[in-house]
């Protein structure tokens, strides 16, 4: 292998895996805010759906904390032990509309059931984005030892993911709703996700401004990584690593080299021409 083609290998290397890396932080942002029920209760709060719902502020909370965790892989905190059966759970109840009753019906908990198993491959996928992020940057950066061609790749890489996602992001604030239902329509193979407020506490309590909110706190901190993270692997070049021979590491300003090259004396030999 050439040392052009070597050095176009490792910025590809290197740019993939700056991809790989902010691929995971999003995920990882996306897990976040996704499962935080503080945030379900300021958006709700502001939505005012309250006294709709049905239920208290106190059980609004308990509710926000139990599917947090459910979503989070902790399906336990959904459940209740049950009185009539020890050893086994129930449903979490709550009186709504002044009826003791569980909290959701079947239907919303099948929905449930399949928006826990998307956070399960959220974490899986993210928990596999690690080593490969890991890898190409560390054999990508070895591979184009070359401290502008490196920096040229980071800064570029964020572009792999904002064009897609910046295209989502700008259709969603166009037409949220239609960007919602495809959303929907391509992470979910049934219909279970069309819930009805008449009858489905779920749809009452996780209004469309809800996920309006979600969605924004996510896109800024997608926002953040995909700026910050190549700004950081573009100003790391400029620092490491660092090598006193100029054969064994090409990690160094190219622009000194020349420098330094064409400052050097000429010497002519004996019967040389000048």
């Amino acid at each position: 292998m050439t040392k052009s083609k070597r050095k176009t290998l490792g910025a590809a290397a290197l740019a993939l895996g700056l991809v790989a890396l902010m691929l995971m932080l999003i995920l990882t942002s996306v897990h976040n805010v996704g499962t935080d029920a503080a945030r379900y209760h300021e958006l709700q709060t502001l939505a005012g759906v309250l006294p709709g719902a049905g239920i208290s502020d106190d059980d609004l909370r308990a509710l926000d904390a139990a599917l947090a965790g459910y979503l989070a892989g902790r399906p336990d905190e959904l459940m209740t032990p049950s009185e009539s059966a020890p050893g086994e759970y129930d449903l979490l109840a709550l009186n709504v509309n002044g009826e003791l009753r569980p909290a959701f019906n079947d239907r919303e908990m099948a929905h449930l059931r399949d928006c826990a198993a998307l956070f399960a491959l959220l974490r899986k996928v993210r928990r596999r984005l690690v080593p490969w992020a890991v890898l190409l940057i560390v054999g990508g950066a070895y591979l184009v030892s070359d401290r502008r061609r490196a920096r040229k790749a980071a800064l570029l890489s964020p572009l792999f993911l904002l064009i897609p996602l910046g295209a989502f992001a700008l259709w969603a604030a166009c037409d949220f709703d239609a960007a919602f239902t495809c959303f929907h329509r391509v992470l979910f193979t049934n219909d279970l996700w069309l819930l009805d407020p008449a009858t489905d506490l779920l749809i009452r309590i996780c209004p469309e401004a809800l996920f309006m909110g979600l969605g924004r706190d996510i896109g800024l901190r997608a926002l953040a990584i995909l700026m910050g993270v190549p700004l950081a692997a573009a100003g790391l070049t400029l620092i490491w690593p660092k090598s006193k021979s100029n054969e064994a590491n090409q990690w160094k300003d190219n622009r000194a080299t020349r420098r330094a090259a064409a400052q050097r004396p000429k010497t002519f030999g004996v019967g040389g021409k000048r």
